[in-house]
């Protein structure tokens, strides 16, 4: 059951209208979660290549039983090293900004719905499947009742 604090939030809210979200300056919201979001894009592409070559080693090269050595001498686990050193740079960053996104108040509809989609990234589906479908259609809700906002 909600606190008498958050129904008197969402009470002040459920007539729709937002006037934190009417502002015209820049929103901070927007360029912080496009960030994101383009990193986790960034590490998703990373990731699958990383699949598929570790797929084709273990494959063509039966890599899990070869030596340090046997498999350092493969060109490709130059590029699983290389896959790897980006993943993990580009998770450390995000973590940091992930955790500055809490404070970063969203002006705009626009705001809003990017952060939504940074919390539908870090929610997944096999996850928690009805926490995700929720994000997602609140999501598309913020994206209905503001047409402005794209992606």
């Amino acid at each position: 059951m909600p606190s008498t604090s958050s129904r008197q939030t969402i009470e002040r809210h459920a007539s729709g209208q937002l006037p934190s979200l009417e502002k015209t300056e820049p929103d901070k919201a927007v360029s912080t979660c496009s960030e994101w979001l383009a990193r986790h894009d960034e590490q998703e592409v990373l990731a699958k290549h990383w699949q598929r070559l570790e797929s084709y080693l273990i494959r063509e090269h039966h890599w899990f039983q070869l030596s340090r050595r046997q498999r350092a001498a493969l060109p490709e686990a130059t590029q699983l090293d290389v896959i790897s050193n980006r993943l993990d740079k580009l998770y450390k960053l995000n973590q940091r900004l992930l955790n500055t996104l809490p404070q970063v108040a969203a002006s705009t509809p626009h705001g809003l719905a990017c952060k939504l989609s940074v919390a539908l990234a870090l929610v997944h589906p096999e996850e928690n499947k009805e926490a995700h479908r929720l994000i997602q259609s609140v999501l598309l809700d913020v994206k209905a009742n503001a047409p402005s906002v794209s992606e």
